[in-house]
C-alpha cells in the first residue's frame, strides 16, 4: 500500500470537504442517520478549536477524525453513570478535547490508520485529556480503544435525535493535570 497523505484541517477547510467526509461517514456507519450527522456537523464546524485530520490514499479520502474542546457550558457529562468524583465534569473550554468521529473506509482498516489518525489529532492538543463516546453494542470498537490506552468512565444518555440513546464514554490523559499546589 502506498503511504497515506495526512492533512490537518480547521472548521472552514473541513466544511469545504464536507461532501467527501460525509460519504466516508455513510460508508463507515451505514446504520446511522445522515440528517443527525449533518445537523451536528454544522454546529461543530463553527466551534472554537474544531480540528480534523484526514488521510488520503492515491488522492481518495481513506479516513478522518475530528473533534473540539468541551466548553464550560457542555452537556457532555450530564447523566454520567456511575457518578464521577467531584470536579471530574468541570470544564473550562481548555480542559477536555472531545473526539467526535473517527472513520476509516473498510478497504483501509486493520492497518493502523485509525490509530494514526487519532494520534495525529491529539498529538498537538493543549488540553489535559480527551474523551470519546461509543455505542454500547460496539464491543470490538471499545476493545480497540482500550488497547490504545483509553479507559471507560461511564455511560451517558445521548442528546435528542442522537444516533444512540446511550453512549459509553472513554477517557485518555494527554498530559499531566496542572498541580493544585500553586
Amino acid at each position: 500500500m502506498n503511504p497515506m497523505d495526512i492533512e490537518h484541517l480547521d472548521g472552514d477547510a473541513t466544511r469545504d470537504r464536507f461532501d467527501e467526509i460525509q460519504a466516508v461517514y455513510a460508508e463507515s456507519f451505514p446504520r446511522y442517520d445522515l440528517g443527525d450527522y449533518r445537523t451536528r456537523m454544522r454546529r461543530q464546524l463553527a466551534a472554537p478549536g474544531f480540528e480534523a485530520v484526514t488521510a488520503r490514499h492515491e488522492g481518495a479520502l481513506a479516513g478522518f477524525v475530528y473533534g473540539l474542546p468541551l466548553s464550560a457550558r457542555t452537556s457532555w457529562w450530564e447523566g454520567l453513570d456511575p457518578a464521577p468524583p467531584a470536579g471530574f465534569t468541570q470544564e473550562t473550554g481548555r480542559r477536555t478535547f472531545a473526539v467526535i468521529d473517527l472513520a476509516v473506509r473498510p478497504a483501509h482498516r486493520r492497518r493502523g490508520l485509525g490509530r494514526r489518525l487519532l494520534e495525529e489529532l491529539l498529538a498537538g492538543r493543549p488540553e489535559e485529556r480527551a474523551v470519546l463516546a461509543t455505542a454500547p453494542h460496539e464491543h470490538q470498537t471499545q476493545a480497540m480503544y482500550r488497547r490504545w490506552g483509553w479507559r471507560p468512565v461511564g455511560r451517558a444518555p445521548g442528546a435528542a435525535a442522537a444516533t444512540q440513546p446511550w453512549f459509553d464514554l472513554y477517557l485518555i490523559a494527554l498530559r499531566s493535570a496542572p498541580s493544585s499546589s500553586r
